[in-house]
């Protein structure tokens, strides 16, 4: 049995190294190159060490994320977050080289300039479509958004032209880019793809049973990071213009904020999958999102109130500022606690019939090991799930009895085996023991 779980273990090990080796050694080299060429004299928020070790921060803290989900069975998931770790990369890869183009005046500059411009909403899309995998019904639309997210940021690639490189901040400030009807069109249409998307996961955590509550909201959660970074995107150029930000500032923190943003929404996707067992990390990570959009409006709102209110004086638009920020700060309190509400309802739910005691562990046959305690944790949904494993119903017939997808009953075994504390790849049946612990629990095995 060891020997068996070394040869299988080691090459899956290595395996699972190969994306975190390729993640940290192309955002080092990307670091590095442009730590070199901003010491040349290239300046900008390209080169800004702060936006690049935030880019490499993120894309690290991701593809580990999507390792994590991976071990726990979710492959498919893993699979996302890992494509959201390259694509959060590949923004700041292309930054490395539309500078080193620039620098060197190369020919292929102003495309690879252009690229980097529009590649925005590239990362923005996959945090999305990682969000909509569990929707059956959402995988028609999840294609459709593609290619208009797809199409929106070649357009944009090809129709952004920088009046110099890497003054200003893309697509957000006019006078750092030669914009065109084009242009303006393409965002507007990847923004409203972001918040149908949205609004599409928000009514789904509506419909569930509340024992699924907690998983759909913060899938639409993440969904809803999308739509914030446009804002940030947007909100940057307010604080430019009536504001007194500086555009290479604004920059910088719109870069931080879509690292840090996309590294909270596959936190939210990995927690989605045991939100049940985990209400202070729903808590928190609803909280966060929500927290992003408060921050923004904050600044957007002091920011014009502030402008505005400057003729008056400095003690009139300081209370002004103030006091909308106490608003924002309110809102985001009752917003937050309402939301959590929701999703983690603390009324009682309607239960399944009360388990009974559990009985002595049994051996199993198949591995001569106990059966699993922890059938107590479950929740009715899960209960109603397992007892159906019991009878020998595989996945697609339990999804047509419940009236579920099958991947969310793929989704509720996961949970299960992780309660019931059957890893995987200990080459045990996880399913014949969780089964076998049931029927032993309720007195009905054979």
């Amino acid at each position: 049995m060891h020997d068996a779980r070394m040869r299988l273990g080691i090459p899956g090990l290595w395996r699972s190294l190969i994306p975190v080796v390729l993640v940290a050694g192309l955002g080092l080299c990307s670091v590095i190159t442009l730590a070199i060429a901003r010491a040349g004299g290239a300046g900008g928020y390209a080169t800004n060490p702060v936006s690049t070790l935030a880019l490499t921060g993120g894309a690290m803290g991701i593809v580990l994320l999507s390792r994590r989900l991976a071990d726990r069975g979710d492959r498919t998931g893993g699979g996302w977050l890992l494509a959201l770790a390259i694509a959060v990369l590949i923004y700041l890869v292309l930054g490395a080289l539309a500078v080193v183009a620039v620098t060197a005046e190369f020919g292929m500059a102003p495309l690879l300039v252009g690229a980097w411009g529009g590649w925005w909403p590239v990362p923005l899309a996959v945090l999305q479509f990682a969000a909509l995998r569990a929707e059956p019904r959402a995988r028609r639309w999840s294609i459709l958004g593609g290619v208009v997210i797809a199409g929106a940021v070649v357009c944009m690639a090809l129709d952004l032209e920088p009046v110099q490189p890497f003054i200003g901040h893309p697509p957000a400030a006019p006078e750092g880019w030669h914009t065109s009807v084009v242009t303006v069109a393409a965002t507007i249409l990847v923004s409203v793809v972001a918040l149908a998307a949205v609004l599409f996961l928000a009514c789904r955590a509506a419909r569930v049973p509340a024992d699924e509550r907690a998983g759909a909201t913060l899938a639409a959660a993440a969904a809803a990071v999308a739509p914030l970074l446009i804002v940030v995107c947007m909100g940057t150029a307010v604080a430019d213009d009536p504001g007194d930000i500086a555009p290479t500032d604004g920059s910088v923190a719109y870069l931080v904020s879509l690292a840090a943003g996309c590294l909270v929404g596959a936190a939210a996707l990995m927690a989605s999958a045991d939100a049940a067992a985990r209400p202070s990390a729903v808590r928190r990570l609803l909280s966060g999102v929500l927290g992003g959009y408060a921050a923004i409006g904050v600044t957007l709102s002091a920011t014009w109130a502030g402008a505005v209110l400057s003729p008056a004086g400095p003690l009139l638009s300081g209370l002004a500022v103030v006091a909308l920020t106490a608003v924002v700060g309110v809102a985001w309190w009752r917003t937050s606690s309402a939301l959590t509400g929701f999703a983690m309802p603390s009324v009682v739910q309607p239960a399944a019939p009360p388990l009974p005691p559990p009985a002595a562990p049994v051996a199993s046959p198949r591995s001569g090991t106990e059966s699993p305690p922890g059938l107590e944790l479950l929740s009715p949904r899960e209960r109603e799930v397992l007892a159906l494993v019991a009878t020998g119903a595989r996945d697609a017939a339990i999804a047509n009895h419940l009236h579920l997808s099958q991947r969310t009953v793929e989704t509720h075994l996961r949970r299960i085996f992780t309660k019931l504390g059957l890893e995987s790849g200990d080459g045990r049946n996880r399913r014949l023991l969780a089964a076998r612990a049931w029927l032993e629990a309720t007195g009905t095995d054979a």
